[in-house]
């Protein structure tokens, strides 16, 4: 578990002395992500946009091939399997998200030092946490396939860019602007998406007036937010980014068209996963992609087959990450994969649905968060198994726990402190501790139940 001394220091600090700390995590991140063998990588993978099926299908056979033969030779989960020398996708049985949050070490290769690796948590869509490990090489190499969606949008590193996540700009308390900070780095100005309530979002309209971002980017339903108020209210922008990058929230067709009136530019949905085993993008046709050289993904039916096309569980393999493979890992989320000819000349396989990361909100005082930064207060407790946060009435939560035996009071002290940083001193939280949280009727998963806040879209 994380400790909350630098945010807290950090918070403490005046706003200019904030954008200090929030540049130099960004010039630190920045050689994280994109030095090593980053740039050569987006070259090579640039080359390999407009193979053709049986191209691609030769180039993810070589690439499954090296990565099954790894596994089975240096990681210890699958070393336990003795499938031999020349192991088959189908020799590997379905990894479930409990084995490796219970011994994620079992799932290292012998041949990296854990000392030497990035440590990445997850709280999923579930918030079910996990701790994965990833290279610094292959974390570089997972930032081209960034660079390669940003092409679309005739985007690159150090142009401008607006971004508006879940993480802590300031206090939930604090209803003054600045509500954003700046990555010099970057060039990056980094929006709060807690306190977008009607009151304030003239001022983040008129910060995005004056930066005039290249693209704006983060949760789709905090961007929806502000391009409703700049329909509704008629509001003229004096730039045109070149396009809206979205992910980790579904929204509606309704919501995009908003959107992109509102910016005037096409919006652009991503798919991936911090475990690294998938990365998919819509393309100027609004396909999304899955790209072959990141992962290889399946589907569980509904008759239990797994199968490499079809409507189900995705399952996916990761073709990047040799420190920590993981091999037929149920990532959680529902879709449908399809191999069809794309207008845009990519013959990937495509993405045609996805029904994971739903975007529900919890409200309070007039602010907002979503689903995917709720993840963010659950993902670095090792000590639950499952949570869900429901919202029955304003300024109150209670949030449903499914915990292992390390789960103490400190942790449901992290957890509460996590909440309210988001949210507010003021919002009431209940903790009820349960053996299990059911899955929906479709079968997954939902962190978020809203029977308070209704949010409707315009007709």
């Amino acid at each position: 578990m994380k400790s909350h001394l630098p945010e807290k220091i950090y918070l403490a600090s005046p706003v200019w002395l904030q954008n200090v700390l929030v540049s130099t995590y960004g010039a630190f991140e920045h050689r994280r992500r994109y030095s090593g063998p980053h740039k050569k990588y987006v070259e090579y993978l640039r080359k390999n946009v407009f193979l053709n099926k049986t191209e691609i299908a030769d180039l993810q056979s070589k690439l499954l091939e090296r990565t099954l033969k790894h596994a089975a030779q240096t990681v210890p989960a699958y070393q336990a399997l003795n499938l031999g020398p020349t192991p088959k996708l189908t020799d590997f049985p379905l990894l479930e998200r409990e084995s490796i949050a219970m011994n994620a070490e079992a799932f290292l290769s012998s041949k990296y030092k854990k000392e030497k690796l990035i440590t990445l948590f997850t709280g999923g869509s579930s918030a079910s946490p996990l701790k994965i490990y990833i290279s610094e090489e292959a974390r570089q190499k997972s930032y081209s396939f960034w660079q390669l969606f940003y092409d679309r949008m005739d985007f690159h590193v150090g142009d401008r860019k607006a971004t508006l996540v879940g993480r802590k700009i300031q206090e939930p308390d604090s209803n003054n602007p600045p509500f954003w900070r700046y990555n010099l780095k970057d060039r990056q100005l980094l929006f709060s998406s807690y306190h977008l309530s009607e009151k304030n979002v003239a001022a983040y309209l008129k910060k995005l007036n004056s930066f005039q971002p290249k693209i704006i980017e983060g949760y789709p339903l905090s961007i929806y937010r502000l391009a409703d108020q700049i329909i509704q209210n008629s509001i003229k922008l004096s730039f045109t980014p070149t396009g809206v990058s979205t992910s980790s929230e579904n929204f509606t067709q309704k919501q995009r068209e908003i959107i992109e009136e509102a910016f005037g530019c096409k919006v652009f949905d991503q798919y991936g996963s911090a475990e690294s085993v998938v990365f998919a993008s819509e393309c100027e046709h609004g396909n999304m992609h899955i790209e072959p050289e990141y992962g290889v993904l399946e589907v569980l039916t509904n008759e239990g087959k797994i199968e490499s096309e079809g409507s189900g569980e995705l399952i996916a393999t990761s073709l990047l990450n040799e420190a920590m493979p993981l091999i037929r890992y149920r990532i959680g989320d529902l879709g449908e994969i399809t191999e069809s000819n794309c207008p845009c000349g990519r013959a990937s396989k495509i993405l045609t649905e996805l029904y994971g990361k739903v975007g529900a909100v919890i409200i309070n005082e007039g602010r907002q968060a979503p689903t995917a930064a709720i993840a963010i207060a659950f993902e670095y407790l090792e000590g639950i198994k499952n949570a869900q946060i429901i919202q029955n009435e304003p300024g109150k939560v209670t949030v449903r726990l499914v915990k292992r035996t390390n789960f103490d009071s400190k942790s449901e002290e992290f957890m509460i402190w996590e909440l309210k940083k988001m949210l507010g001193q003021s919002l009431k939280i209940s903790i009820d501790y349960v053996t299990e949280i059911p899955p929906e009727h479709n079968g997954k998963y939902c962190m978020v139940v809203q029977n308070y806040y209704k949010f409707t879209v315009p007709d």
